[in-house]
């Protein structure tokens, strides 16, 4: 089962290292894969991974789904991407979105996952439910302490195969064409059985006409004796 993560909390505006217009969350995703590895992305389209960032002592996911639509239970005070600076030192681009909450407020991930606390922010280093592995920055806040929650479900064991599966596996591999060793066993015997017979065969010929092999015919034998 998936652990809770504690995330820190907002930090107080008087308190944070950042320029700031006052209390909030910005929240910052990274992949850390493909074509867009270690590049800012909107949040807005990693909602699954946000879902999972929980807001306040009650938990309130960030985001969540309801049908086929996406509903962030918080104001958005800035959006992804260009904008005017809204105070001194704050920039033009913004890599992430502004969330409305208040100092003070705790967060919290659902899920595995390995959280580093840095100087006025903690980065969480998840996977989305394919396995691809981003990094979500939570600036503004006063950090938690390193925390790693790891999956607790146990790898399978290797289902080995059966003697009758290594035993097909060889004749495959001798005969290039998969068969069973009764197959080849009675394969085997049918050949012995018909080689026997022709050797009887053979036999009762030459008993039959014992100048068969010899190198003069019978003619000229008993010409000898003449």
């Amino acid at each position: 089962m998936a652990g809770l993560i504690p995330l820190g909390a907002v930090v107080d505006p008087s308190k944070d290292v950042f320029a700031t217009t006052g209390a909030h969350l910005d929240v910052r995703v990274i992949p850390q894969f493909g074509p867009q590895k270690g590049k800012k992305i909107d949040p807005r389209t990693a909602r699954t991974l946000l879902q999972n960032v929980l807001i306040g002592a009650d938990k309130r996911p960030l985001v969540q789904q309801s049908g086929s639509e996406w509903k962030w239970n918080f104001p958005v005070t800035s959006e992804f991407g260009k904008r005017a600076a809204p105070t001194a030192g704050a920039s033009t681009y913004h890599e992430g979105i502004d969330i409305g909450v208040g100092a003070g407020t705790p967060l919290t991930y659902k899920g595995y996952g390995t959280y580093r606390p840095d100087h006025g922010f903690g980065a969480l280093s998840v996977a989305d439910p394919q396995g691809n592995p981003y990094e979500i920055r939570l600036l503004h806040t006063a950090p938690g302490k390193a925390a790693s929650v790891g999956s607790t479900v146990q790898p399978s064991a290797p289902v080995l195969p059966s003697p009758a599966q290594n035993t097909d596996t060889l004749m495959e591999l001798l005969f290039g064409k998969q068969k069973s060793l009764k197959d080849v066993l009675t394969a085997s015997l049918l050949q012995q059985a018909l080689a026997r017979r022709q050797e009887t065969q053979v036999d009762q010929l030459s008993l039959a006409n014992p100048y068969k092999s010899m190198t003069i015919t019978p003619e000229q034998a008993m010409a000898l004796f003449a």
